[in-house]
């Protein structure tokens, strides 16, 4: 993925799923725990005033129908089993032994089994529940009265401490004159009915209920609760969870950034680098994205000054050299023509003289080139161009200047389409590339120059031979590095001054080619130009010169 907002981004969705997954089964795992730690607090206390009002029975047939009392009161069936058939787990058996309700979820798991030992017995408790309903709370009440009413009045509160201890929620008494109920909830207390309401004081968001019984002819009222409603997302748990998920996209956040600030800390390093004049300088920064491209151009732009600099470096003491031969030549004419009287010798001087200026205004001419070149890779623009013509006014150019050589094109033309023909490049870049190769064979060769041209798959092929001594295999990368000579001395008896193949190699690497040297078939040197038939855009810039 090269893009690095698609990468953080998918990288962010992907922690914001897993996040969230983790954080549903965290909050599930736990409500789990939660939910039976609930059931478990608000059926204690039922199922001990039903244990209790079982075991106050004397025969088998009165809690026979206790037993069918209660089954009647609660609106489920209401069973004495013994442990066997229960088929009781190790950590129930502990649970069942200390005096817990323990529930066991049922396929579907809408269903509960809840299960009661009755103190010092192996009788136990056992009813299966869909749910929680008005029915049990208001049955709950009634056993809560029954239960008290088997103590004296007097000891009902000490009988309400007792109590208190087994249930989940607030057990007490209360004046029916202070309780906040409308006029029908009054009314069925007076019938002496269990009155449920929702408790006003509480937010919607913990709604619970409130359980009104009346005692007797006292006045009073039994009030259970409030019995509050299972919270699956309470304010403390949506906090923790939040937390939480702030710390791990934090934490993912930050390990998707990290290895961009790596790079960017490298790419930085290697920019100050090159401030203080390290021009080996690279930045280690690999990618696609726009950070790798972005350390691919840096180091591309480092390596371009590099060989600026020592291009620069290198034409400064080639160049003082260079222009110390025709200077001084001028400089012994002017003085020769000084001491010249006859008029026809003074003549001859002046054209020697001509032509030292001459010379020197084309090595001035080939320096601006190169130097012009080494500036950087200008835009150019690129069309299609029949090589056929370039070649014909090549042979026309150089004849003049060819003297006894031959300059020919062998190339047959007959067996290529006319697209066949034509390559893209600028043509007049193409046509310095041929005018410097064949220059620089009429330096070297006996009898011959010959040109040709070939395809091979998208590529095109310009080929410039001659028969001269050829060029050592050992040299043939040194040839193409400014003001380069085969020979030792600095002679100037074969002319050129050593830029133009430097020049040619320039313009060929801007059109995406190569330049090769080889033997031609006569012995001596052939340089072949392979670049690419088609560009990949009309504009093409070269972005590693």
């Amino acid at each position: 993925m090269n893009s690095i907002f698609l990468r953080i981004y998918a990288g962010m969705v992907l922690a914001v799923l897993l996040v969230g997954a983790f954080a549903y089964g965290m909050v599930q795992l736990i409500n789990g725990y939660r939910s039976d730690l609930y059931r478990e607090k608000m059926a204690h206390g039922t199922f001990y005033l039903m244990a209790r009002g079982l075991q106050r029975q004397d025969t088998p047939e009165e809690r026979e129908a206790r037993r069918q009392l209660l089954s009647r009161l609660m609106g489920a069936e209401i069973e004495l089993r013994d442990e066997p058939s229960l088929g009781l787990s190790y950590r129930e058996q502990l649970e069942l032994g200390e005096g817990l309700v323990v529930m066991r979820l049922t396929e579907p798991e809408s269903f509960a089994d809840l299960m009661y030992q009755l103190p010092g017995e192996d009788t136990y408790i056992f009813t299966r529940m869909e749910k929680v309903s008005e029915q049990q709370a208001r049955a709950t009440a009634l056993l809560l009265l029954d239960e008290l009413a088997q103590y004296p009045l007097a000891e009902w509160d000490a009988e309400f401490t007792r109590l208190q201890g087994k249930f989940g929620y607030q057990l007490t008494r209360m004046p029916q004159s202070a309780l906040t109920l409308d006029a029908e909830q009054r009314q069925r207390l007076a019938r002496r009915e269990v009155v449920l309401a929702l408790d006003e004081s509480t937010s919607r968001s913990r709604s619970a209920v409130m359980v009104y019984a009346p005692i007797g002819n006292t006045g009073e009222v039994l009030v259970l609760g409030p019995l509050a409603l299972f919270d699956w997302m309470p304010i403390e748990m949506s906090v923790m969870v939040g937390l939480l998920g702030l710390c791990a996209m934090g934490f993912v956040t930050y390990f998707l950034v990290r290895p961009l600030q790596t790079r960017l800390r490298k790419l930085d390093g290697a920019v100050r680098q090159l401030g203080s004049g390290n021009l080996d300088a690279r930045a280690d920064v690999r990618g696609q994205d726009a950070i790798g491209q972005l350390g691919a151009t840096f180091n591309g732009m480092t390596e371009h000054i590099r060989r600026l600099i020592e291009s620069q470096r290198e034409m400064t003491r080639a160049v003082s050299h260079e222009l110390r031969t025709p200077v001084a030549r001028l400089r012994f004419g002017l003085e020769m023509l000084a001491d010249c009287d006859d008029s026809e010798e003074r003549r001859v001087k002046l054209d020697e003289l001509d032509r030292d200026i001459e010379q020197l205004d084309r090595l001035i001419d080939e320096i601006l080139t190169f130097a012009r070149l080494e500036e950087g890779t200008p835009t150019i623009e690129l069309k299609q161009v029949d090589i056929e013509p370039l070649f014909e006014q090549i042979c026309r150019e150089i004849e003049p200047i060819s003297g006894t050589l031959t300059v020919r094109d062998a190339t047959d033309w007959q067996r290529f389409t006319p697209a066949q023909r034509c390559a893209e490049g600028e043509e007049r870049y193409l046509h310095r590339i041929l005018q410097n190769l064949v220059t620089n064979a009429l330096r070297y060769a006996k009898s011959e120059i010959v040109l040709r041209y070939h395809i091979q798959g998208s590529m095109a092929v310009m080929e410039v031979a001659d028969d001269g001594p050829g060029i050592p295999f050992s040299e043939r990368e040194r040839i193409f590095k400014p003001f380069a000579r085969l020979d030792k001395s600095r002679h100037r008896a074969s002319g050129g001054y050593g830029l133009g193949l430097s020049i040619v190699q320039r313009i060929v690497e801007w059109h995406g080619g190569r330049i090769e040297v080889t033997d031609s078939a006569a012995g001596g040197a052939l340089f072949r130009v392979i670049w690419p038939r088609e560009q990949r855009s009309g504009l093409h810039v070269l972005s590693g010169l």
